[in-house]
């Protein structure tokens, strides 16, 4: 969130939230923009603190972004009981939920100053909730920038999305008892927690000045009155110079596709892992030889219990797990796949799609708003129904044996172009005092 100090606009102060996840980065560029506009400071919400991982993998960014000239003015954090009980029951349902039933336990610390606005990078709700505190505070003007939707408007769409959890905890499950224990841990979980979600978001949200949306997809997905109270960016993401020479060197040094097909979303279940395991499995019994090639980070927990899915679902020779490989690296596997499977639930606008399509791999997913609005009708993306693997299937069978005419990414803004009309906003914020 950014909290901005009052004075002439290149000296004015901010305070933007900061996780060290993909959404994280998009935050990161944010506040690598707003730095050459504005003094900028940074609160760092409790999501960061509870988990190591994240925290250590954040490092080297908070790092450069000190060296930036961003300042560092504060954090919330949860009360360390929440993590006590989460460790004595080894679930996150403590400190996912509680914060949602009581808002007002998270404690809020940050330096004291006049600030001129209030900015938001995530909708995680830690973020959204410290950042509107902060706005009353200060009696700021605040923005929230939405990467995902905080919460469905569609039913089943949400449904969905529990689905892809449960059938995920049916393939690890090692017996019936175990399957309905996972089932039902997952429904306690997120049906309450979607219930509570529309709930404090709709209230949250209420406070703040702005709404914008990363893509035209999360307003859509909150659907109601969402859909004309949200700014979308339409997309408020793209791939940068680095990126795009990268990829262009790939493609003049892969001249021809392998045996093989990729997953293009992280091991997740909402980013249909089990899915694409499944149609994987149908399509290796018509095509000799095809491996399936999986990138991305896993803990060592997860790499344990992916390879016995697979081993159940008679696969594990023919998947390559190959955890988290060098960019360059990632997009050599992808331009050398003869097909990305990327039957995602849970996007606002596909980098991994993007990407492909760039590295002239074509793509089969399920048609969310954000694939459909974007990548739809595109040359070398096929889109199906949610949950109609057959479909899923086929598509994916057609593009192996018969191939393409054509991949071809759709033309969207630069990050230039993007960064100018989102600071344009934020100026427009401040000026609104």
């Amino acid at each position: 969130m950014l909290a901005c100090e009052k004075g002439e606009t290149k000296n004015t102060r901010g305070c933007p939230t900061f996780t060290g996840n993909g959404c994280g980065l998009r935050a990161l560029r944010s506040i690598r923009e707003y730095v050459k506009h504005f003094e900028t400071h940074l609160v760092i919400p409790w999501g960061l603190w509870d988990n190591k991982d994240v925290l250590r993998d954040s490092g080297r960014y908070l790092k450069k972004l000190k060296e930036l000239g961003v300042k560092f003015s504060g954090f919330s954090q949860l009360p360390g009981m929440i993590y006590r009980l989460r460790r004595v029951f080894g679930s996150r349902i403590f400190d996912l939920l509680t914060p949602l039933l009581i808002p007002g336990i998270g404690n809020i610390h940050v330096s004291p100053g006049s600030y001129d606005a209030v900015v938001v990078l995530h909708e995680s709700w830690d973020a959204v909730y410290t950042g509107y505190k902060l706005a009353e505070y200060f009696n700021t003007p605040s923005m929230v920038l939405l990467q995902l939707p905080p919460f469905y408007g569609s039913k089943e769409r949400f449904l969905n999305i529990v689905k892809a959890l449960l059938l995920w905890r049916e393939l690890r499950s090692n017996s019936p008892v175990e399957e309905a224990l996972f089932k039902a841990e997952a429904l306690i979980r997120e049906l309450p927690m979607e219930y509570m979600r529309k709930h404090r978001y709709s209230e949250a949200l209420g406070k703040y000045t702005l709404i914008v949306g990363v893509s035209k997809a999360t307003s859509i997905e909150m659907s109601g009155e969402w859909i004309n109270r949200i700014i979308s960016l339409d997309p408020g993401v793209s791939l940068d110079h680095e990126d795009l020479s990268l990829m262009k060197r790939v493609r003049e040094r892969v001249r021809s596709k392998e045996n093989y097909v990729v997953f293009g979303g992280r091991p997740d279940a909402v980013k249909g892992l089990a899915e694409a395991l499944i149609v994987f499995k149908q399509i290796s019994k018509r095509s000799s030889g095809l491996k399936l090639v999986t990138t991305g980070k896993m803990t060592e927990a997860m790499s344990i219990v992916l390879r016995k899915v697979c081993r159940k679902l008679g696969i594990l020779d023919k998947v390559l797990f190959t955890g988290f490989i060098p960019r360059m690296e990632r997009f050599e596997v992808i331009a050398k796949a003869r097909l990305m499977l990327y039957p995602s639930h849970e996007d606002t606008f596909s980098y991994a799609v993007l990407e492909s399509l760039h590295l002239g791999t074509p793509v089969v997913g399920y048609k969310i708003p954000a694939l459909e609005i974007y990548y739809g009708g595109l040359p070398g993306v096929e889109l199906v129904e949610e949950w109609d693997l057959e479909a899923l299937t086929v598509e994916a069978m057609n593009i192996l044996e018969r191939g393409v005419d054509a991949v071809e990414p759709p033309k969207i803004k630069s990050w230039e172009e993007i960064m100018s009309e989102e600071v344009g906003l934020l100026y427009k914020l401040v000026e609104s005092m």
